[in-house]
């Protein structure tokens, strides 16, 4: 229970929520259909496991959501989906309405996966909307009818980045060095970044994250990413991962989601073994000289 406390603290203080709570009317009432979306997914979950979220008929029923359970359904860390999430909600600094859609979904699901109660996740979202709307709007007892869930009206999309435009090559470069630091080790990656690998910027934040300290970690993770720059931030997630183990593919999806590019989960994952592969050669070859 205590943990499930000390979540809901972390979200109050990550999110911006008050971003919710000043929407318009309009956007506040289609949000109210995402609330009973999640609402009807944790019922789902109950019933069959979190894990089996994808074979609910609501899995694809709108973009964002699909996006949040696949990493749910393919057993990412629950820290790890927090930042994917913070991150894409990161990119929306000037929509409040796509900040919050992301964030309603993103904090459902988070939920869900938390093992919180159907009916305590839908109070939890649905307040966040404000309890003025509650009363005086939305006319809301605290009881929810099977008929209301049942008409969802999902027409709000994020039009996503469909390519990772010039952070492309970095992004690959990252991946390279995150494979290399689980084929050969701590020690080799930090000799290649200090010495062969010439980004200034990735030698500071791995230097200084490449501590035997687990909380100076975190803490310096907090700080650097603040940082408004989504080239700095993809940095400072790279060594990172690289200093926490990750494993590539997941950090792949950390990676797009600092982009502002989809994700699916269930792609192959050909595509990004070939483009690793041809990043690691180039860097083996800076090795060589």
């Amino acid at each position: 229970m205590e943990n499930r406390k000390a979540f809901l603290d972390e979200i109050a203080k990550d999110f911006d929520l008050d971003r919710i709570k000043n929407l318009s009317l309009p956007e506040k009432f289609k949000l109210v259909h995402y609330v009973k979306l999640i609402h009807t997914e944790a019922h789902f979950a109950s019933r069959e496991g979190v894990m089996h979220l994808a074979k609910s008929s609501n899995y694809t029923a709108n973009k964002t959501y699909n996006l949040f359970a696949m990493l749910v359904v393919n057993g990412t860390k629950p820290e790890i989906v927090k930042e994917i999430v913070l991150n894409y909600a990161h990119n929306f600094e000037k929509s409040d309405s796509y900040y919050s859609l992301i964030a309603i979904l993103g904090i459902g699901i988070m939920l869900i996966e938390k093992g919180f109660t159907p009916h305590s996740i839908f109070n939890y979202l649905i307040l966040l909307l404000g309890d003025d709307f509650l009363t005086e709007n939305l006319k809301f007892n605290g009881l929810l009818e099977k008929d209301e869930i049942e008409k969802l009206v999902l027409d709000m999309e994020i039009d996503y980045k469909p390519f990772e435009g010039n952070m492309r090559q970095l992004k690959y470069e990252l991946l390279a060095l995150l494979q290399l630091s689980h084929d050969k080790g701590i020690d080799f990656v930090r000799d290649v970044i200090n010495n062969s690998y010439d980004n200034d910027k990735l030698q500071i934040y791995f230097n200084m994250m490449n501590t035997d300290s687990p909380n100076v970690v975190e803490y310096f993770y907090d700080e650097f990413k603040k940082n408004p720059e989504r080239v700095n931030r993809l940095l400072i997630s790279g060594a990172y991962a690289i200093v926490h183990k990750l494993d590539v593919f997941t950090t792949h999806y950390l990676f797009n989601s600092i982009i502002g590019k989809y994700s699916r989960y269930d792609k192959g994952s050909d595509e990004i073994e070939t483009e690793l592969n041809a990043r690691l050669r180039e860097i083996e070859m800076k090795i060589i000289k």
